[in-house]
């Protein structure tokens, strides 16, 4: 029963995020003067907009300053023919939207929108609880770090994980290891790192 549970819990969080992409309200328009503009419904302030290239170098790097409808026209046409991504970095997700460059013409792949959900890991009753989605299964890694002195971090523990959508870990704590911990999770080919201080 607990196993049953535990699946249908994961459906509906992939259903979620296929849900969310469905929905997705953003749109990438080709002026005539050759430019593109960037539309993002409901946006947060504080949440980061990204160009990278198809070898995950940074090209363009926007913190949001206010929340709402946001747009931004961009000469994507002086970049090199290829595949790039914007990437919406929000609270508890990343939002990519692949474009391409050809001949002068920016394409925005809407079929291949995806939403990478962040882990999520937090301290309670003496345990230290690691929760993440990994909807399409890619291999992922979890590890814990102890802080043995100011800037120097030893791992504890440390798993490779295969062909499960859920990753959820607990940690039990001893109330006399109270110190700083960090929680390395990685998936969809990035690594997460969130601090806890006990």
């Amino acid at each position: 029963m607990k196993n049953f549970m535990k699946n249908i819990l994961v459906l509906a969080m992939v259903f979620a995020t296929l849900s969310s992409n469905a929905t997705e309200k953003t749109s990438l328009n080709n002026e005539e003067n050759g430019k593109t503009t960037l539309i993002l419904k409901d946006v947060v302030q504080g949440e980061k907009l990204i160009i990278k290239d198809n070898f995950g170098v940074v090209l363009y790097n926007e913190i949001l300053l206010k929340s709402g409808e946001y747009t931004k026209t961009f000469d994507l046409t002086t970049l090199p023919d290829g595949n790039y991504i914007f990437e919406l970095d929000k609270q508890a997700q990343i939002k990519v939207y692949p474009f391409t460059v050809a001949s002068n013409t920016v394409k925005f792949d809407k079929e291949n929108l995806k939403v990478i959900f962040k882990p999520k890991v937090e301290y309670k009753n003496n345990a230290i609880i690691v929760r993440a989605l990994n909807a399409d299964m890619s291999p992922s890694k979890v590890e814990l770090l102890y802080n043995v002195t100011d800037s120097t971090f030893e791992t504890i523990y440390s798993e490779n994980i295969s062909n499960t959508s859920l990753i959820a870990k607990e940690f039990k704590i001893l109330e006399k290891e109270k110190e700083e911990y960090k929680v390395k999770v990685t998936l969809n080919g990035r690594t997460f790192t969130t601090s806890i201080n006990i």
